[in-house]
C-alpha cells in the first residue's frame, strides 16, 4: 500500500519490487489534485483534441520520463 509518508527502507524496497515485477500492460490508477481552473483547461483541450485526459496524461508522463536521467 502506497502512502504519502516517507517509506522505510524495507517498505521502499518492497514497493520498488512491486513496480519492477508488475506485468507488462498492467495499469494502475493515478490521482492528482489540480486547481479547478487548470482542470477546466485540461478538459477543454482534451475535448478539442478528441482525446481523454488519461491519454494526454500518459503521453506527458512518457515524455517527461524520457527526459529524466534516471528513467
Amino acid at each position: 500500500m502506497l502512502s504519502a509518508k516517507r517509506p522505510s527502507r524495507t517498505v521502499k524496497e518492497t514497493l520498488m519490487a512491486e513496480v519492477r515485477d508488475a506485468p507488462a500492460g498492467a495499469k494502475k490508477r493515478l490521482n492528482a489534485e489540480v486547481e479547478a481552473v487548470l482542470y477546466k483547461r485540461i478538459k477543454s483541450q482534451a475535448v478539442a483534441e478528441e482525446r481523454t485526459i488519461s491519454e494526454i496524461t500518459r503521453q506527458l508522463w512518457i515524455e517527461y520520463l524520457s527526459n529524466c536521467s534516471t528513467g
